[in-house]
This record gives structure tokens, C-alpha cells and sequence, in this order.
């Protein structure tokens, strides 16, 4: 089995990554993995503009935004090529996997009037990929529905870990909806076109580290390669029904019965584990870094008590507090937290005063030490980050402090609104100096 990727490297031995330009045809692979935006306008962008450097074919022809030469490929002819290069591998029944973006028009190639996104991809009779079945969306979190699909595993794994673009109308493309967002948008689906099939899964977030992106290279191997082995199986003719074979019927019946009590516990083992991560988020803000391991978790913890940020997951996080704005950053690190989000709230601040007549508040949650148990870890800020907070009248709060908030909240005995309160109104360091080493700055 081979599989080629375009625009977004995972590294397996059974992957080879190339970009839209210098890959080989992509009929000799089994499957492609396309990232649309990286891929194809992103380089569409930089060839036309010439901005960037200049691609090169699998030949090592550079691709320009003219006429083919003997030594140069037209950025026109290029984008030709693909499109029949994938039509080909569609009509013998190849796999196309594509991360869901909504569709854009790139109209200043020349040569090529009504190039776009998706100019490259078939799409079912009668449809298109345009903004009628595929529209903007925004969301980080997704779920399967066919737990049997051979993305299913897939999407499970990744379920927190996305950052989808796109959700697809319904019926819409008259696809299978494979996985749906919280709300219910159909964001993952399976279409039947040209002889094979084509999948649209949520993006990935558009920065993961290398151990996440080898998790995500392991899955859509092991997607693929079951998805290949289950269209392999020639589905059987109707008439096979009637062809009697002794103890099929009882085989059958028990067959039906273990998938029925399957799936009631399916079901049931989908919701402990959606009830089971609920809860597991707040403890990931005592050990994880990163936004998706900490800045979001810690924005949902303080939202269980009572601050609800406005914020996108893309923008620096805020709340609305008592007739005023509160600015919150975050930052964990092996050793004590340093100044680094002190800059960015004090630049945050300085912008808004400059902006607008009031002065937001402003929460910096750290967790410094963050390898250490909580109990025994060492003064987890800097002098300097200390002296910063109370000049300039901000609160530095740890993160074990906000989960014991969180848990006194889940045990009932907690007082959210008095936590809240002190933490909006503390200047400096939420409790005062805590009686620990000090670390210099």
C-alpha cells in the first residue's frame, strides 16, 4: 500500500509527502491525503504573486504562471495534470482523503479561467464543492457515528485534537455522514465518486508537535488501509439471500443479537468516556502545556466558576466581569514561569487603554514546575513576574490553585463567586508569597 500526502507531512514509512507540485502522478498511489489550503492555494498564491520560492515538478521543472516552455511547467498545465491525474486514480477505485475547507476562487492564473480549491476533485453528478453543500464553520471537537467505519478509530482518537473549517449540508452531497460536531454539523463524510471514494475529514490543528503528528500518520495509515481492504470486497448479488446454507439462519440470529447488545454498550461506553473526559480536562492543567493541553483546559475550568471567556479558540482569551473586561494568560513550563506572559498581557493592556477609555483587569495562570506533583513543587513564578504583577495591579494564580477551586466546585462546598472575586481583585500573587524557595528572576 502507498500513500502520498500533499501539504501536510506524516511521517510513516508508509506515507510519502510532496507538495502539489513536485509529487510523482498520483494514480500510481493507492490513496492521497490532500490539506486544500496548504496544497493548492497556498502555492496557487505564490506562484501567481511570485512570492516565496519558485515550486519544482517531480523533474525539477519550475512551475511559472505563463505558457510551458522546454525547460519550465505553466502553473496552468500543472493544475490540469493533477485534475486528471486524480480522475484517474478515482476511476480504479482509489481513495481520495481531503481535510474540509470551505471552497475559494483563485482567478488570476493564467490560462485557467475558474480555477478554485477544489478544481481538482470530481465531485458526485450534478453537485459541486461550492458554498451550497459546503459552508464555513469553526470547531475543535468532533464525533463518529459509524463506529464500524475504518475511520472511526480515526476520528475517536482525534476527537479533541481538530480544528475543522467546514460542515456540509444536508442531504447535501448525498454522502455518508461519518462523524458530526458537538452541535450536530456533519463535518466528516464519505462520497461515491468516479469509480472510488472520496473522504472529507476535519483539519488538524494548524500547529501539532512531532509526537501528535506521528499519531496522527499511525491512525490515517491503519484508516486507509481498512478502507482500501473494505472496498476490495465485491458486495454480493441478491440472490445469494435465498441460497440456504444449514445453521446460517441460527448464526445469523446470534450474530444480530451480540451486534445489538455491541452497540447498546457502545453507547453506553461512549458516554462514560465523553463523562470521563469531561472531568479529565481540569486535571490536564496541572502537568500539560500548549494550548489544546492547557490554555483551553484552563478556560474551561474557569468557566465552570463563573467566567465564561468571549473568545475564540484562536484569540487571546477574555472575560466580562463586573462591568469590565479581564484579560487572561497562560503559560506552563518545566521550571518557574518567567516573564513571557507578563509581555503579552502588558501588550494586550497597553493596546486596550490605547483603543478605549477602560482599563481591563488582568489573570495570568501559571504552572510552573509542571513535572513535579503540585504539593512539592518549588516557587513556581520569578521574583521578576512577581514585582510585574503587583506594579502593574494583575493577579499570577496556579494552576493547582484553580483545580482545587474546580474541585470544591464538584463537591459542592465550594464558593465560586468569592474565588472569582479575589482572584479579579488580587494585585500580585493570589494568596500572597507562597513560603517556598525563591527562584530569581
Amino acid at each position: 500500500m502507498r500513500i502520498l500526502t500533499l501539504g501536510c507531512a506524516l511521517p510513516d514509512s508508509s506515507i510519502d509527502n510532496y507538495d502539489w507540485a513536485s509529487a510523482p502522478s498520483f494514480f500510481d498511489y493507492d490513496a492521497i491525503v490532500v490539506e486544500p489550503q496548504q496544497a493548492i492555494s497556498k502555492m496557487i498564491n505564490e506562484v501567481v504573486q511570485a512570492t516565496g520560492e519558485t515550486p519544482l515538478t517531480y523533474d525539477d521543472e519550475a512551475v511559472l504562471d505563463g505558457p510551458s516552455t522546454a525547460n519550465t511547467v505553466g502553473l496552468a498545465d500543472l493544475l490540469r495534470r493533477r485534475r486528471d491525474e486524480t480522475e484517474r486514480l478515482l476511476l480504479r477505485g482509489g481513495l481520495v482523503v481531503v481535510f474540509a475547507y470551505p471552497d475559494v476562487a483563485h482567478t488570476n492564473v493564467a490560462s485557467f479561467t475558474g480555477a478554485h480549491r477544489y478544481y481538482w476533485l470530481p465531485a458526485p453528478s450534478g453537485m459541486d464543492y461550492g458554498t451550497s453543500y459546503v459552508k464555513p464553520a469553526g470547531g475543535t471537537q468532533v464525533k463518529p457515528l459509524d463506529y464500524q467505519h475504518p475511520f472511526a478509530d480515526y476520528l475517536e482518537s482525534l476527537g479533541n485534537n481538530i480544528q475543522y473549517r467546514a460542515l456540509f449540508t444536508e442531504p447535501g452531497l448525498n454522502g455518508k455522514v461519518l462523524g458530526r460536531s458537538p452541535g450536530g454539523a456533519a463535518i466528516a463524510i464519505e462520497l461515491e465518486v468516479g469509480g472510488g471514494r472520496v473522504i472529507f475529514l476535519p483539519a488538524l490543528p494548524p500547529r501539532i508537535g512531532p509526537g501528535e503528528r506521528a499519531n496522527v500518520a499511525g491512525l490515517m495509515v491503519t484508516a486507509v488501509r481498512n478502507a482500501l481492504l473494505l472496498g476490495a470486497e465485491e458486495g454480493a448479488p441478491s440472490w445469494v439471500q435465498d441460497v440456504s446454507v444449514p445453521g446460517i439462519a441460527d448464526a445469523r440470529e446470534r450474530a444480530e443479537t451480540a451486534e445489538s447488545a455491541l452497540e447498546a454498550a457502545e453507547i453506553e461506553a461512549d458516554e462514560a468516556r465523553n463523562a470521563y473526559r469531561a472531568l479529565d480536562r481540569y486535571r490536564r492543567i496541572l502537568w500539560q502545556e500548549g494550548k489544546y493541553g492547557y490554555d483551553l483546559p484552563v478556560r474551561d475550568a474557569l468557566s465552570l466558576l463563573g467566567l465564561p471567556t468571549y473568545a475564540g479558540v484562536d484569540e487571546p482569551a477574555s472575560f466580562y466581569y463586573d462591568g469590565g473586561y479581564v484579560f487572561l494568560e497562560t503559560e506552563s513550563s518545566k521550571d518557574a514561569v518567567g516573564m513571557d506572559p507578563h509581555y503579552r498581557l502588558r501588550q494586550r493592556l497597553e493596546k486596550r487603554i490605547a483603543e478605549a477609555s477602560d482599563r481591563p483587569r488582568g489573570v495570568i495562570v501559571i504552572n510552573g514546575h509542571r513535572q513535579d506533583p503540585p504539593e512539592s513543587r518549588e516557587q513556581q513564578y520569578t521574583d521578576a513576574l512577581r514585582v510585574a504583577a503587583e506594579s502593574m495591579r494583575y493577579c499570577v494564580v496556579t494552576a493547582h490553585q484553580v483545580f482545587e477551586a474546580v474541585r470544591d466546585h464538584l463537591e459542592g462546598k465550594g464558593d465560586d463567586a468569592a474565588f472569582v472575586k479575589k482572584l479579579i481583585e488580587t494585585e500580585g500573587v493570589y494568596g500572597g508569597s507562597e513560603a517556598q524557595e525563591v527562584v530569581g528572576a
